[in-house]
């Protein structure tokens, strides 16, 4: 996993809060960085889910974030899952965690991307590359081009590893899962033209759960071309 600041002013963490945001697939902090931040917030971007943090690193990530008088998590997507494994074991950390457009069953029939459909969009990647799993993300045509303002510049071959360890962990969570649960999640938002994430599912999901859902009335799977996302998320959360 890669974790980069876009903004901190370290000696100032007591006064300030911090927003992490943990992005999906084949993301960056490029994604975010167009975003408006809350005043007085840090922004603090983690992405590349080949690898998720060993325990000394996720203790270093705690110990950055601990200072601050606010702290918000907004995960987006596969994003949802990756801060679940991470931070587990933090309930009680967050003043909001936000859970958008995904669930902590990324790959699920009931509660997550179909299996049938994400083996799919798989092969469909590694064969073709992402020019049609961006049109379905985005959904129209300004959206698209919204994303590509911001794009993530990473490779393809990098996102396919990852895309398949990703794979590899959802699968594992699913075979381990017993019933949706809540754990720090305050609130979800479920798009209701998100066209990679079923809402139907992502709303089952986190009504089981007893997490209070926000219906995001036409969000496709990609929220971020709102320069606001990030100041509406915060508000969402207080």
């Amino acid at each position: 996993m890669q974790a980069v600041w876009i903004n901190s002013q370290p000696e100032m963490r007591s006064e300030r809060g911090v927003i992490v945001f943990a992005a999906g697939w084949a993301g960056s902090d490029e994604l975010v960085r167009h975003l408006a931040l809350p005043q007085g917030y840090d922004l603090l971007c983690l992405f590349d889910y080949r690898s998720l943090p060993a325990a000394a690193e996720a203790r270093e990530l705690y110990a950055q974030i601990a200072p601050y008088r606010h702290k918000h998590l907004i995960a987006w997507s596969f994003g949802v899952w990756a801060a679940e494994r991470i931070f587990g074991g933090a309930d009680g950390v967050w003043d909001g965690a936000v859970a958008v457009n995904g669930t902590p069953l990324p790959v699920h029939d009931a509660y997550g991307i179909p299996v049938r459909a994400f083996a799919v969009t798989v092969r469909s990647i590694e064969g073709a590359g992402t020019g049609r799993f961006l049109e379905r993300m985005c959904g129209t045509p300004e959206t698209l081009r919204e994303y590509y303002k911001h794009r993530s510049t990473r490779g393809l071959e990098e996102i396919g590893e990852e895309l398949r360890r990703l794979r590899d962990g959802a699968a594992e969570t699913a075979a381990g899962a017993s019933v949706p649960h809540a754990g720090f999640w305050t609130e979800a938002v479920a798009g209701t033209e998100d066209a990679i994430f079923p809402p139907e599912n992502m709303m089952r999901y986190w009504t089981e759960a007893g997490v209070r859902v926000t219906v995001g009335e036409g969000m496709p799977h990609y929220p971020l071309a709102d320069g606001e996302f990030l100041k509406h998320s915060i508000h969402e959360a207080r």
